[in-house]
């Protein structure tokens, strides 16, 4: 008696894969729950290691004046006071980035075991794991497919494909083949600057008008950039020409003194152009990440 296959996707990319020559095998699985390790986060005690030292001078008797002295770098610590600062927390970066490998390797071995082709239609949950404060957890799911044509090399790697199995046929229909799943995390700790306090304090006049928190801009930006470094870092291993399908996840949670933790999370399918000769060629497109 055949065992029924079990599979994430809709009834439209199941007809398409079979219309490509595909067919699904089962759900596969790939979980990671990580601790979160200490990470030392900057401190307001940074405002008073940039602030210039007010030095007392006492003039005469009953008469004192207090005088400034503006030590060196001071345009780098008015800078910092006035606009705040961004710094990331590698520490909690590498727990992020960590997860999500150690999760996206346990799906690949899952459909190895099942003599996949590709798995597709991967969904992803990450965040926090409500039994533990103190821990991430990262987890894929997608349906492993094989093929009656086309078989994999024998050491190639399994690609991981966010798409669905209709964008999957149109991809290999078109003359490209999906590489792999590819991310960056990067989480960065914004340290306010007077310009913020100043237009978050309700009862200041300032506050009325609109205007940009530069800091938190500039926090998130950063962010972004770097987690967009590290999933082209990524793909440049894989031998990807271009990253499709890239889905963006932020978290913003606010800290004390007005400062600002942000979590930007990428991760989008790496691909590469496919000989569309003889189907032998397939198992060649997937040995393009080792060239």
């Amino acid at each position: 008696m055949t065992r029924p296959f079990t599979s994430t996707l809709p009834t439209s990319g199941f007809l398409a894969l079979g219309n490509g020559g595909f067919r699904p095998l089962r759900q596969v699985q790939g979980t990671s729950i990580v601790s979160l390790g200490l990470q030392r986060r900057p401190a307001s005690s940074l405002r008073g290691m940039v602030k210039p030292l007010r030095l007392e001078n006492v003039a005469g008797v009953g008469a004192t004046t207090t005088q400034v002295y503006y030590s060196r770098g001071v345009l780098v610590a008015q800078e910092f006071l006035n606009e705040g600062a961004w710094f990331e927390l590698e520490e909690r970066t590498r727990a992020y980035n960590d997860a999500r490998t150690q999760a996206l390797a346990r799906l690949r071995a899952a459909a190895r075991e099942v003599g996949a082709l590709a798995v597709v239609d991967v969904h992803i949950r990450r965040g926090k794991l409500a039994q533990a404060r103190r821990a991430i957890e990262f987890t894929a799911l997608g349906t492993a497919i094989a093929s009656d044509r086309f078989e994999p090399g024998e050491n190639e790697p399994i690609p991981l494909v966010g798409i669905g199995g209709v964008d999957f046929w149109k991809l290999v229909d078109s003359g490209t083949w999906p590489l792999g799943l590819v991310g960056g995390t990067s989480v960065v700790y914004v340290v306010s600057g007077y310009r913020t306090k100043f237009a978050r304090f309700r009862p200041a006049r300032r506050s009325l008008r609109n205007q940009e928190y530069e800091d938190y801009t500039e926090g998130l930006r950063n962010a972004r950039l770097r987690a967009t470094g590290r999933l082209r870092h990524e793909a440049t291993q894989l031998g990807a020409t271009g990253v499709i399908g890239i889905a963006v996840g932020r978290e913003r949670r606010e800290q004390r003194d007005d400062n600002l933790m942000v979590t930007v999370d990428l991760l989008g399918t790496a691909v590469a152009p496919l000989d569309r000769g003889e189907p032998r060629q397939l198992t060649y497109a997937l040995g393009l990440g080792n060239t």
